[in-house]
């Protein structure tokens, strides 16, 4: 598998990976990618189903595309590198970090989740993506008003009607077939638990979420004590998009983090609320 991408080569001496949530692609990470240009190079990723990375007519699954980043990195003579994920994105970097960990130096997740635990509700989650697919097929436009609804997303209607405008576009510029398409075949109802596996996961590990997203920060609660060198940081006045919703708070914690600033060796039995 071949994914679109776009490296950045900011003549830094470390490389990071960033890839995008459900509904977007790599272009929705332009102003995260931006603030990181002084310390990283910088590999922003089209996810398959998504902006030029097509999901259709492959026979795929969540560690298919974890192969191919370590692929892509192999071909850019990149032995290492940093990987940052955000909600979906953020299970793609989990299962890259899990199944090529000799590739990751440090792992960041923000809104990130590792799969569902209960072979019962992986199989009721299952039936959900498959309406949700229909429902893509069917209307793609009242699907995303829909989805723009939902109860995860509420804290969003805070944001400058400018960028909600621009994140609506980037959701409407995407082909209903190929989004369909990327949810049957690694939407959370079918990749594996990686609940098992995270104490496998010995590099420094960021888990960030939004203060006002109460079912990750349990998730992620749970994972942190399963991970041997994680930290847990809430952003407060957040919900689940937090680059979105609090960019610059976000960008710091990032710049922090990546830059040492934070002690990431050392793992924190609290969450840390910024």
């Amino acid at each position: 598998m071949e994914l679109n991408y776009h490296f950045e080569d900011n003549g830094q001496t470390e490389t990071i990976v960033i890839l995008h949530g459900f509904l977007s692609d790599k272009s929705s990470m332009a102003t995260t990618a931006a603030e990181l240009d002084g310390i990283r190079n910088v590999i922003t990723v089209d996810l398959p189903g998504f902006g030029q990375s097509k999901s259709t007519g492959r026979d795929y699954g969540i560690e298919t595309i974890a192969d191919a980043l370590a692929a892509m990195l192999e071909s850019l003579t990149i032995t290492r590198a940093d990987v940052y994920g955000y909600s979906m994105g953020g299970r793609v970097a989990l299962s890259f970090a899990i199944n090529h960990p000799d590739h990751v130096n440090r792992l960041i997740l923000e809104s990130s989740s590792p799969g569902i635990a209960s072979e019962e509700e992986r199989a009721m989650r299952r039936q959900v993506d498959q309406t949700r697919a229909d429902e893509i097929l069917r209307d793609y436009p009242a699907f995303i008003s829909q989805w723009e609804t939902l109860p995860l997303f509420s804290t969003q209607a805070a944001m400058p009607r400018d960028q909600q405008a621009r994140q609506r576009e980037n959701r409407l510029a995407q082909k209903p077939e190929e989004v369909a398409d990327s949810l049957l075949k690694y939407g959370t109802g079918v990749q594996p638990s990686y609940w098992t596996k995270l104490s496998q996961l010995h590099m420094p590990i960021l888990l960030a979420v939004g203060g006002e997203d109460q079912k990750f920060i349990d998730i992620n609660t749970r994972m942190a004590l399963h991970m041997p060198d994680a930290r847990l940081e809430i952003i407060e006045g957040a919900g689940h998009n937090i680059h979105m919703e609090a960019g610059p708070k976000f960008g710091i914690l990032l710049l922090d983090y990546l830059s040492g600033g934070m002690n990431d060796g050392k793992r924190m039995a609290n969450d840390s609320r910024i």
